[in-house]
């Protein structure tokens, strides 16, 4: 057989099966990169509500700390027979909102006879 009358098998892939499978790599993507979004969201979310309650139970001390200028605080302090109630309530930037009420009396010190 003459050398050019034989056609030399070709290895590789071919146009469309190149194509379906960028297809199908890019739908792939697109689905984990929507679920790494909802992931990032619900973290996010979690974060914000841990951090709310732990901003509320440090905003019910007699001494406050500033909160991050983002969080809405609103905090009402009474006295009543020697003791002191603190209510706040917590906004975070998301929406997400908390109340906490706590009173503060005295510890009487014990005399040693």
């Amino acid at each position: 057989m003459p050398a050019s009358t034989v056609k030399a098998k070709q290895s590789g892939f071919s146009l469309p099966e190149v194509l379906c499978s960028l297809a199908l790599f890019a739908v792939v993507m697109m689905a984990l990169l929507g679920y790494h979004r909802v992931l990032q969201q619900g973290f996010q979310a979690q974060w914000q509500f841990r951090y709310l309650w732990r901003l509320a139970v440090e905003m019910s001390e007699p001494l406050v700390p500033d909160p991050l200028p983002e969080w809405k605080v609103i905090r009402q302090q009474t006295s009543e027979a020697g003791c002191v109630s603190i209510a706040v309530t917590i906004t975070s930037p998301a929406g997400r909102s908390g109340q906490l009420s706590r009173l503060h009396c005295p510890q009487e010190e014990k005399s040693q006879e």
